[in-house]
């Protein structure tokens, strides 16, 4: 009986100490494909050109290859202490009433090491960016007077 749950113990344990709660590939769908395939052609040494195509972002990619996965950031800062990058990507999803912020940061080699997403609910506000294209706000920003 004690060898019972051990054979039952040790499948569970090897597939949680083997599961990794930290996500190895993100997709968004940025920018346009057809974007993605000039910077393919041109850069023919690219490990990660499949990455690239289908609009998925690594680790290991170098900030040249994320723009081209993803598109220019939506913010992009530099950090005074250390010799590294952060991109900011922010989607806006209506039906939840939510934006969610990809934040990518760079090594002082310009390689994607680590990124962070984060969901900010809007319980009763509506996101403005006039510097954003129309697909991150949904066409013409609305303002509280706007409303009816």
């Amino acid at each position: 009986m004690r060898y019972a749950s051990l054979l039952f113990a040790m499948p569970l344990l090897i597939f949680i100490s083997g599961c990794s709660c930290t996500s190895q590939v993100e997709r968004e769908d940025f920018t346009s494909s057809e974007a993605r395939e000039i910077f393919i052609d041109g850069h023919p040494e690219s490990a990660f050109q499949e990455n690239i195509r289908e609009g998925e972002i690594v680790r290991g990619m170098n900030g040249d290859e994320v723009i081209a996965s993803w598109g220019m950031p939506s913010v992009y800062l530099t950090s005074r202490l250390k010799d590294e990058e952060r991109f900011i990507y922010y989607i806006q999803d209506r039906e939840a009433n939510s934006v969610l912020v990809y934040m990518l940061d760079f090594d002082e080699d310009n390689i994607l090491y680590d990124w962070d997403i984060d969901e900010k609910r809007l319980s009763s506000y509506s996101l403005i960016g006039y510097d954003l294209p129309s697909e991150y706000y949904g066409g013409r920003p609305t303002t509280g007077k706007d409303k009816k």
